[in-house]
């Protein structure tokens, strides 16, 4: 049923490509326009993805053409409820809590969603002082949203539990698998990393185990697909591949989109995401899974509820290079049981992190706050919150 209740969204689109600005992206060219009212202010800087949290005098300037619109959007539509992405830094948070200050007063409801997973961390570094004004406007939110069961208490003390509710990223569906021909043109097996390049995100320890494996196994390529971060992770890089003398078994192929971003999914083996960093819940390894692709991870976020353990694929511990070299080898040499991970990891994604799912979780969540509903509880995954996995054991 049409709706015309109004709705606010604030957050960043594509360019750059990271993670939000594609979530993003996902909802506003979604059915949910269909349902509300929307209007959208954008907070994108589209000078590129290396200015993408490093606050200057550019991002002043466009913050305040960003608040004077969001004003005249407020004193305009009068949404009734307001979606905003939060924050884990403090500049961040800041600006964040004036954007949301003006929604709050002009009496629109606020719906947040943490799209990450160390927004405690965050906060128990913090003062007093910005401890207090955090759970000062946390306490204006009637929804704050997670990705996963295990995100629910980062805002345990914050934030009351039946306001926190968990709606999961979700890709398009494949409507087929990966379609390896492994011929004369390419007789090697494909690790593909795709991410946006950088140490914290596991390029580096990838790179460092590439010696490793190819002691083992020569019919390997490594594809690291993505715009580097930081110069200094790309000179790092660059130097460790001469003194290696790995660079036959490396390809960079840089950004990539669409078609062949999809054709790098489904020319792959396997995927490999070491993330070091805290992560929340990353679309490309939701869309390797739903490329058929078994998946390399770190327990970082909530990588291994999303996973799954080893039913979709294998972990590693953080930021170590040999075990993850093992983890590879094995799976190339063990490709029955490569294939059944790909397999079953297709069918997870398939079942629980689906676009349509997604949004249809979303458009739940905005309209039982826009029905004052601030106690109901939004749809959940179904893992239950205090289900432990299983230790997993080594291949």
């Amino acid at each position: 049923m049409t709706t015309h209740r109004r709705l606010l969204i604030i957050g960043p689109t594509p360019p750059p490509y990271h993670g939000v600005a594609v979530a993003m992206q996902t909802l506003l060219q979604s059915s949910l326009v269909d349902r509300f009212r929307v209007s959208h202010l954008d907070l994108a800087d589209r000078r590129g993805i290396q200015h993408v949290n490093k606050p200057d005098l550019h991002d002043v300037v466009l913050f305040c053409q960003q608040w004077i619109k969001l004003i005249s959007i407020l004193a305009r539509k009068r949404p009734a409820a307001t979606y905003l992405v939060l924050s884990q830094s403090t500049i961040g948070f800041i600006r964040d809590s004036l954007l949301l200050w003006p929604a709050f007063i002009r009496g629109s409801r606020l719906v947040l969603h943490l799209h990450g997973g160390n927004f405690r961390e965050w906060f128990l570094g913090r003062s007093w002082l910005m401890r207090t004004y955090v759970r000062t406007v946390l306490g204006r939110a009637t929804r704050v949203v997670v990705l996963g069961e295990s995100f629910r208490n980062l805002f345990e003390g914050i934030v009351a539990a039946r306001n926190v509710c968990v709606v999961p990223n979700g890709v398009d569906c494949p409507s087929s698998g990966r379609t390896v021909r492994r011929g004369d043109s390419n007789p090697r097996y494909r690790v593909l990393h795709l991410s946006t390049l950088s140490h914290l995100k596991g390029a580096l320890v990838l790179l460092k185990a590439i010696p490793f494996v190819v002691r083992h196994r020569q019919d390997v390529e490594f594809i690291f697909a993505g715009p580097w971060s930081h110069e200094q992770d790309q000179r790092w890089a660059e130097a460790f591949i001469a003194q290696e003398g790995v660079s036959p078994y490396i390809r960079f192929t840089g950004q990539v989109d669409g078609v062949e971003k999809q054709a790098l999914f489904e020319t792959s083996h396997l995927f490999v995401f070491p993330g070091v960093q805290q992560e929340g819940q990353p679309l490309v390894v939701l869309e390797a899974m739903a490329a058929g692709l078994p998946v390399i991870y770190t327990d970082r976020g909530c990588l291994r509820e999303t996973v799954g353990g080893r039913e979709c694929g294998l972990e590693v511990r953080v930021n170590d290079a040999a075990d993850l070299a093992d983890r590879i080898v094995w799976l190339l040499d063990h490709q029955e049981e490569c294939n059944a991970m790909g397999l079953a990891g297709r069918k997870r994604q398939r079942q629980l992190f689906s676009r349509d799912a997604h949004v249809e979780k979303m458009i739940q969540v905005f309209e039982g706050v826009m029905r004052g509903g601030g106690d109901r509880q939004a749809p959940s995954t179904t893992t239950p919150p205090n289900t432990k996995h299983p230790q997993q054991k080594r291949a």
